[in-house]
């Protein structure tokens, strides 16, 4: 009986949430299309930033972020890779980092209703992930980007997918490559906690508590495409310091 009750009041939290962000997204979205129409500066990153915190708040999701003072410079640039657990790892990312964030999105997704036109207009980075000379194309034009921007940071979830058993998935070598490419340090980000609200292959959502930390930078310096693997792994071994 008990189980049940639990089961009764994870189901209506969990539709309240949708309910919602749904609502939250819907306008949030026109707002920023809006302010998007006459700027693209502070304002719009203001607005950008409200928005993601916004979406955590009505999750009922705490987020506690370490090692942003210690290990971020102010005027920094830098490829941030974080593990990627559910769909709320974009908005607890970006709300939580302090400077400018961008990401990699699936090239596809830039012609969906309303999600499209408002991922172009953040400026998110389309990438053809079924192919790999687009992709590849995809990435040297992002490293143009990142080098000529001022205080620009590019946020990558290496593992290209969410992870269905909560640990670290397989990573893929784009964001690696982009890092080698632009010269970026690579900051390492993880987030635990995430798991337990909200899993890939389930639809309901169980408030809680997601604690990201922000790891010392990785310099790529001594990297190329030829020894990108190494980069990888190097990245790797910090991120399961604290994820299996």
């Amino acid at each position: 009986m008990k189980t049940f009750f639990i089961f009764i009041k994870d189901l209506i939290v969990s539709v309240i949430i949708y309910i919602l962000g749904a609502i939250h997204f819907l306008l949030g979205s026109i707002i920023i299309l809006l302010v998007g129409i006459f700027t693209t500066g502070w304002l719009f990153e203001k607005v950008v930033k409200i928005f993601s915190r916004l979406i955590t708040i009505l999750a009922f999701i705490r987020v506690k972020a370490e090692g942003v003072e210690e290990n971020l410079s102010p005027d920094g640039k830098y490829i941030l890779m974080l593990n990627h657990i559910n769909i709320f790892d974009g908005f607890v990312f970006n709300g939580s980092f302090p400077g400018k964030l961008r990401g990699i999105e699936e090239e596809s997704h830039m012609k969906w209703p309303l999600y499209g036109p408002l991922m172009k207009k953040i400026g998110m980075i389309p990438i053809n992930r079924k192919n790999a000379r687009k992709a590849l194309e995809s990435l040297k034009r992002s490293a143009v980007l990142l080098i000529e921007q001022k205080n620009l940071s590019i946020g990558v979830m290496p593992e290209g997918t969410r992870t269905i058993t909560g640990k670290l998935g397989k990573f893929k070598k784009g964001g690696f490559l982009l890092a080698i490419e632009s010269g970026l340090d690579i900051i390492p980000v993880i987030q635990m906690g995430s798991y337990k609200i909200k899993q890939k292959t389930k639809w309901m959502i169980r408030p809680g508590k997601i604690k990201i930390i922000y790891e010392k930078a990785i310099s790529t310096k001594d990297f190329t495409r030829e020894n990108v693997n190494e980069l990888m792994d190097k990245v790797r071994s910090v991120m399961l310091k604290y994820v299996d």
